[in-house]
């Protein structure tokens, strides 16, 4: 049986960067993979994803400037070229992946994991002994089992389409279903998104949240929200998606209903009654900060923890666990986790709402800064807004939210000031480069104690 410092079970953002940065700090590391390295996000998820909403989002300016006479025409486009180019930005990545782990070490074992008692891992007929196992196997598109969900594509469907569907159902208006619908809309696909829930982003700040459902419905999205999807119907040669809404039955035909209800975790190959794994009410695997299971030795990173289902919270955990591996002592703890939907525009937070910052026991006062007030938004045709939520007695960043464009470039520096709470003070004498749409995340902490210059 061959012995290893760290056997990791998944190739995703979580589980190859552990590998990697354990390999650099000289482990002796395999990791198990039985499809992709890059997993859900470099594959069918975050990657191929933004590269339709970039395109998009390039159309959607080139159609602006021709209406105000910058441009003659809008042109044409070519949804399998798109698609094309997307599979070639995935294979380049997937490579860098594969030559990262190869440069430093890395052994990758191709095929399907099963992790047995004592940190031995099993794969291709062989088993592995680990030291540490480190736990990756991240989660999958989840169906729901209404009548007819059969005739559905979930989003790696989605990605994987060849032909612009004339039109589109999509069921779900959370971070997938916004993303996809955005992306084919602008590309001129007729969209209905059907979301269960009263309203869409419950948990972010409302003024945002008002903002980004304006931009949707100007794209031509049809958003029917308190609504459950009854069944899918053939209605050759389109789908008949059949819904209720107060009691009322309706329907849409289209050409694809697409599934976007969320993802659940993946525990292929980890048997957690056999091993004695703790699991929570969601089948999520149980850790504590330092990414710690209740077994000796074993972690568990990323999706399937449950929480944050974001690559860069699983970078984040990735490292916490190494650390604890290490014998160091960096847990995850409370660090602000930026999220971001890639939404035409794109909407980003991190930390708290003003909601939120009330319960907290805080007491929240809102600033907010306009795109339209910026003089390099102005120069790029972008539009949106900036919000900060401040403490009104400490004066510190509690929250920031901003939609618009580059949105998901300038929650970083709104992170890293929700991260060390800072002040009013602390705003007014950084230095932000001028012109840019930084700016704004400072005018926005500025306004909330009218000390903001460029807001009238």
């Amino acid at each position: 049986m061959q012995q290893f410092d760290i056997l990791v079970i998944g190739g995703g953002p979580g589980g190859y960067s552990l590998a990697i940065n354990a390999a650099k700090c000289g482990c002796k590391v395999a990791l198990f993979e039985k499809e992709h390295v890059g997993g859900t996000c470099l594959n069918v998820g975050c990657i191929p994803t933004k590269y339709l909403v970039d395109k998009a989002i390039a159309m959607e300016k080139v159609r602006s400037l021709v209406d105000r006479g910058i441009f003659r025409d809008a042109g044409s486009f070519s949804f399998r070229k798109i698609q094309q180019g997307k599979s070639e930005v995935t294979g380049k990545l997937v490579g860098g992946v594969q030559f990262l782990m190869k440069k430093h070490g890395v052994e990758l074992v191709s095929g399907t994991a099963q992790l047995k008692a004592d940190r031995v891992v099993a794969c291709n007929g062989q088993e592995y002994q680990g030291k540490h196992v480190v736990i990756a196997t991240g989660s999958e598109p989840m169906m729901i089992p209404v009548p007819g969900h059969e005739h559905c594509i979930d989003s790696t469907g989605a990605l994987g389409l060849q032909k612009l569907p004339r039109s589109m159902v999509v069921m779900g208006g959370g971070v997938i279903g916004l993303e996809l619908a955005c992306a084919f809309a602008a590309y001129g696909t007729e969209v209905t998104v059907v979301e269960m829930m009263p309203e869409l982003m419950p948990r972010e700040q409302k003024e945002a949240v008002r903002i980004v459902l304006k931009e949707l419905k100007k794209l031509g999205i049809r958003l029917l929200t308190g609504t459950k999807m009854l069944r899918v119907e053939k209605n050759d040669p389109l789908l008949r998606a059949v819904y209720e809404t107060d009691g009322q039955e309706g329907s849409t035909d289209c050409e694809q209903v697409l599934m976007a209800a969320g993802r659940r975790t993946n525990l292929s190959g980890i048997d957690a009654a056999a091993l004695g794994l703790a699991l929570d009410e969601k089948k999520c695997i149980v850790v504590d900060s330092h990414q710690r299971t209740n077994l000796p030795g074993v972690y568990a990173i990323g999706d399937v923890v449950g929480g944050y289902q974001l690559a860069h919270a699983a970078y984040a955990e990735g490292e916490a666990a190494l650390a604890d591996i290490l014998g160091e002592d960096k847990p995850m703890g409370t660090v602000p986790v930026p999220v971001c939907t890639y939404t035409i525009p794109c909407f980003a937070s991190v930390g708290l709402t003003t909601e939120a910052a009330k319960a907290a026991g805080y007491d929240p006062v809102l600033g907010s800064f306009n795109y339209e007030a910026n003089g390099m938004a102005l120069a790029e045709g972008a539009k949106g807004s900036v919000f900060a939520v401040m403490d009104r007695t400490s004066r510190k960043t509690l929250g920031m939210t901003i939609v618009g464009e580059n949105a998901s470039e300038m929650i970083a520096l709104a992170t890293s000031a929700v991260a060390d709470g800072l002040t009013a003070e602390q705003w007014e004498r950084m230095i932000v480069a001028h012109p840019s749409l930084c700016e704004m995340v400072r005018e926005a902490a500025l306004d909330a104690f009218g000390m903001s210059v460029h807001k009238g």
